[in-house]
């Protein structure tokens, strides 16, 4: 039986919910767990990946830990601390995580990184924040502003703005449409001021979970701080066994390499049986036994896919190469075709006494699928290419005609002002080449990121014009993202099933 234990029955089951200072004084832990505790988390579930991690790890490694777990929302909270040295009673380790409340109104993602820089030390083995990076100390649909923001010398100015603002009357919607865009970008920039250090503290030591798998915030931040990035999904509205087995598989290997020990073999197995004692996907999940070598498949005959129809688009006449592109479209196509036809009347005769060394059917399957799947990728990209390119000839205004409403919630554009603030503000429309969003009035120096929260998509945005100010909104046209041709297909998604994106 391992030997792991927690300190005391008593500080577990008594959760000690107390805010954190920066100047509380406490044992050194060897191991930190920061997760999410706050209500605004939606449909990713921080608390149950920070219990299925600790038990992993207390299931996976062998030698002495201080673990402590610390959860964060507008403030700090020491949830436990457990010493790893003698039998661990599971039962009353579920209970004490489960009595953590997810209530908080506001996440503020400066607070683990606040945490690290005054409570990490250079002999610190591993920290890990567990998050789906969205970082909303200003809730605007409960209009709830941070209390801890609020007493915050750092936004004494918005501070000031907000209180005046308040005394006369005006609405919390108001309020928020003036200021929000400015507290949230003081945010941001109070977090990033902090990543150097995070570096030279801690580093390569350090993992970001991204729980939502497409934080554009924790994939930057991870970089800057010298972290790995590790974009695991895990949400409460699907079944996490999948999710949550693949994940502490990765973090095992991840934390292998940074604490300096040695992978058991039946590793994959320990966390499988550590996740079996977490009640609320014990009935679903089945320990994972050592791999045995298994008996070939039989034999299972595959149809390649249809090829998706071409969308007509006529030709520019100041194009001359596109008919020869088109062409090579076709060709694509009816390459993966004679690949496919090719395999099929062959695939039956390798197995004869004739035909020298039998070829596995389904080998030869996989093979003209994968065939088949890069032909029509390869089609699809130069289509959009295609597209991209007559684009140009059109006239500017034009380009942002046929548009379609973006729901509450669906989408956010992130953009610099002209005075330098990062900003994030809602979209109202989009077109197949632009996008309209909410400014509050300010100019624009560039737009860097479309983000759709619901869709999980983040595209980073490299080249952009503005075509129109209207009011408080501005018509930015999208002339290039950073991953282009393939980001323009994902574009042309968003457009199609923008409508079912609905606020979180």
């Amino acid at each position: 039986m391992l030997a792991r234990t927690i300190r005391t029955v008593a500080l577990i089951v008594c959760v000690l919910v107390g805010s954190v200072g920066s100047g509380s004084a406490q044992e050194q832990p060897d191991i930190m767990i920061l997760f999410d505790q706050s209500g605004s988390v939606g449909k990713h579930d921080p608390k149950l990946a920070s219990k299925a991690w600790l038990l992993t790890f207390l299931k996976t490694f062998d030698n002495p830990y201080k673990i402590e777990v610390v959860g964060f929302d507008e403030a700090l909270y020491r949830n436990l601390a457990v010493e790893r040295d003698t039998a661990t009673d599971i039962k009353a380790l579920n209970q004490a995580i489960d009595e953590i409340e997810m209530v908080g109104k506001a996440t503020d993602l400066e607070m683990p990184f606040r945490y690290l820089l005054n409570f990490a030390k250079p002999m610190t083995k591993l920290a890990i924040i567990i998050s789906d990076g969205e970082p909303e100390i200003w809730d605007a649909k409960l209009g709830y502003l941070s209390k801890e923001v609020q007493g915050d010398a750092r936004y004494d100015d918005l501070n000031r703005q907000y209180r005046q603002m308040k005394d006369a009357g005006v609405s919390k919607r108001k309020r928020f449409e003036k200021l929000g865009a400015l507290y949230h970008a003081r945010n941001i920039e109070l977090i990033e001021g902090q990543l150097p250090g995070i570096a030279k503290l801690i580093g390569d030591r350090l993992i970001i979970w991204d729980l939502s798998g497409t934080s554009y915030y924790l994939k930057t931040w991870a970089k800057a701080a010298g972290a790995q990035y590790l974009p695991m999904r895990v949400a409460a509205q699907e079944n996490p066994v999948e999710q949550l087995q693949k994940a502490m598989t990765a973090l095992q290997q991840h934390s292998s390499a940074i604490v300096k020990e040695a992978l058991p073999d039946d590793h994959e197995h320990r966390a499988a049986v550590a996740l079996t004692a977490i009640p609320e996907i014990a009935a679903k999940v089945q320990p994972k036994e050592i791999p045995a070598p298994r008996p070939p498949d039989p034999p299972v005959e595959t149809k390649a896919p249809e090829p998706a129809p071409l969308q007509p688009v006529a030709p520019s006449p100041s194009k001359d190469d596109q008919p020869s592109s088109w062409l090579i479209v076709l060709v694509l196509l009816g390459g993966a075709a004679g690949v496919y036809a090719f395999f099929r009347r062959r695939a039956p005769v390798a197995s004869s006494a004739k035909a020298g060394p039998a070829i596995p059917l389904d080998l030869a399957s996989q093979y003209i699928d994968t065939k088949v799947k890069n032909a029509l990728d390869d089609a699809e990209k130069l289509r959009r290419k295609l597209l991209v390119n007559e684009s140009g000839a059109v006239n500017v205004e034009r380009r942002f005609s046929l548009r379609v409403s973006v729901p509450p919630g669906a989408m956010e554009v992130q953009w610099i002002s002209e005075d330098g603030d990062k900003r994030e503000t809602p979209a109202i429309d989009i077109s197949m080449h632009g996008v309209k969003f909410e400014t509050y009035g300010a100019g624009i120096a560039s737009v860097t990121a479309i983000i759709c929260p619901k869709m999980e998509v983040v595209l980073a945005v490299k080249k952009f014009e503005e075509i129109r100010r209207d009011g408080s909104r501005a018509v930015a046209l999208l002339i290039e993202f950073d991953n282009n041709l393939d980001d323009w297909m994902r574009w042309v998604e968003i457009i199609t099933r923008i409508d079912q994106a609905v606020t979180k």
